[in-house]
């Protein structure tokens, strides 16, 4: 059983984050002091500048005085809840994170696919980063890249090179990148863009959108394995809005994308051969063959130190 830190830990970012706390909480404070870039929301690269203790103390300080049982100081649903209740707050966030036209994006069913067993631990910011991607979605990696008969490694490279996370942290709303080159091609219109951040990408896809909805859906990446809407044919879904609000729902679905964009683009050979510059010509494009298959080779470098330190990338 997990300590009260470790749960808290793990829970930002998936049961709740800044945005949903009351700012008057004691708890509050000690995250806020967390957030070295003033968001509102703990990254996975802020997590250690949080005392976990401290705030698990301040949890449990609250549901002794609300007589909340168990009093085991992490903060899951129930005392969330009567947190939120205690300070005037709507009793739980909203299930609908944005309205895009008629696209609705809610609150993931499925935003962490964990492992059993105890979490990877690494120690430099790169290890921390491949084990914070086996933490969190380890379990959908395993059982499909058993089934695909490709390389847990190789899936943790890419998904480290491409977004490190399925959703945003601040928002819950999955991790995308709008392309305005493909906008062009889709549509035959320009829209301006900015490249500075979640924030951002979100907007350039609503300006697109508003242009023209099946051009806005092509023209961004998505997700774990940032896989484009123009590839939606390589997933399970009719098109590529049912694609998209999946991804949106459930971290596996993302997985599965990765996987069937490798079994139907011949990838597999590719990994075999540990051919990452082929690899990266069909993955990721001809436009930066180079510096794409470089990232992975030191992603690998990254997960086999792990694994000469012990940790094991499997279920």
């Amino acid at each position: 059983m997990s300590s009260p830190a470790t749960f808290n830990r793990k829970a930002i970012g998936r049961l709740w984050n800044l945005a949903d706390l009351p700012v008057e909480w004691p708890g509050y404070r000690i995250l806020l002091k967390g957030d070295l870039d003033k968001d509102l929301a703990i990254d996975e690269e802020e997590l250690d500048a949080i005392d976990w203790i401290v705030f698990s103390e301040a949890v449990g300080d609250f549901q002794l005085q609300e007589g909340i049982a168990p009093q085991d100081s992490k903060l899951g649903p129930d005392t969330l809840k009567r947190l939120r209740e205690s300070y005037g707050l709507a009793v739980s966030p909203p299930d609908v994170l944005k309205t895009v036209g008629d696209l609705i994006f809610k609150t993931a069913k499925c935003p962490v696919s964990e492992p059993q067993g105890p979490p990877a631990v690494g120690h430099t910011q790169e290890e921390k980063v491949v084990c914070n991607l086996w933490n969190n979605y380890g379990k959908a990696i395993h059982e499909q890249a058993l089934a695909y008969d490709i390389p847990i490694e190789a899936t943790l490279a890419v998904f480290y090179v491409e977004s490190k996370k399925a959703y945003d942290p601040a928002t819950g709303l999955l991790i995308i990148r709008y392309e305005p080159h493909v906008f062009l091609r889709k549509s035959g219109r320009e829209i301006p863009f900015d490249r500075r951040g979640q924030n951002e990408e979100w907007r350039n896809f609503e300006r697109a959108y508003a242009v023209d909805q099946e051009a806005a859906l092509l023209s961004c990446s998505y997700g774990l394995p940032q896989l484009m809407g123009f590839n939606w044919k390589v997933t399970k879904h009719t098109n590529v809005r049912e694609m998209v609000l999946a991804f949106q729902g459930s971290c596996v679905e993302q997985i599965s994308g990765f996987f069937g964009f490798v079994e139907k683009n011949n990838l597999i050979k590719h990994i075999e051969n540990e051919d990452w510059r082929a690899f990266t010509r069909a993955y990721n494009g001809p436009g930066n063959v180079d510096d794409y298959s470089g990232k992975i080779i030191r992603a690998l470098k990254v997960i086999n130190n792990l694994k000469q330190d012990g940790v094991e990338f499997k279920v």
